[in-house]
Order: structure tokens, then sequence, then C-alpha cells
């Protein structure tokens, strides 16, 4: 199984035309909350899910409070979180204001070619692609056994 994508005509209103062009995105189903995610890790892992909550919970307060005094977070094989901000620019030094601040994220190298396997078939086809030329091939990583998740549905 992999991502449903779905392919419809839209105007894109960037071009002086008008043009219309067939656009992929994806189908995408319910977001996992944290008690969910939680159940699933607590059963690979054997812990009690109000266990695993509590966990990704105290992990989050302490990756805002590092990022609340500037600093970036890693969370190796995942990803990095940074603090970033929107401001507004001018000539004057006076005159530039932070509009927002936000947290940027970039996904580990690890994360992003997991994401670049994901397998996806395009609605109304048979054929099952990937985004690599790896079409219906895992590149060697999986021997078909089960991947220890436990959990059927969970891509990674």
């Amino acid at each position: 199984m992999g991502i449903a994508v779905k392919v419809s005509k839209r105007t894109l209103n960037f071009s002086d035309t008008k043009t219309e062009m067939y656009v992929a995105s994806a189908d995408r189903g319910d977001v996992i909350t944290t008690k969910k995610l939680s159940e699933y890790v607590a059963q690979d892992t054997g812990s009690r899910p109000a266990h695993v909550r509590m966990i990704l919970s105290s992990a989050i307060n302490s990756m805002v409070g590092w990022m609340e005094e500037g600093h970036g977070v890693n969370l190796e094989g995942f990803g990095t979180f940074l603090p970033a901000v929107k401001s507004l620019s001018s000539e004057n030094r006076e005159e530039v204001g932070v509009r927002r601040i936000r947290i940027s994220f970039c996904p580990s190298k690890l994360l992003s070619a997991k994401a670049r396997s994901i397998k996806y078939s395009i609605a109304g086809d048979e054929a099952t692609s990937s985004s690599d030329e790896t079409s219906g091939s895992n590149g060697g990583t999986d021997s078909g056994t089960d991947n220890g998740s436990g959990t059927e549905g969970n891509p990674l």
C-alpha cells in the first residue's frame, strides 16, 4: 500500500495567462493523534500508552524550552527544529519588526530518504509507482519479513 494520489485540473493563478494544468496531490488519510501514536509506540516497545504520552509531552516541553532560549533541537534520524522569525523589512532599522515567530523543520537525511521511497498510486491506475526508479522495489532494505513495528498501515 502507499499514498493515494489524485490528479485534477487546476487554474494556476501565478501566471498572467491563468493557465489550466493537471496537478497531482496526495489524497491524505486522517491525521494520527498523539493518543494513536502513543498506542503504536507502546505496542512496539512493550510500554504503556499513558507512559509513552507522558514521555512525548515531556520531550515537546523540553524542546520548546530550548527553542525559547534560541537553540535548535536535533532528533537523530528525524530532523532538526529551529526557531525562526518572519519579519518586515525596511530601509530604516527602527521600522523593522517581527511579524511572527515560527518553528522551522529540516528533516534528517534518513527521514528524507524514507520519504522518497514511499510508494504511491494514482487514482484510476492499477500500477504502483515510487518517486524514484525503483518501482515496486524497496532498495533491498527489507527482506520481506515483519519490520517489528507491530502495526499495519504504518509506512515507516
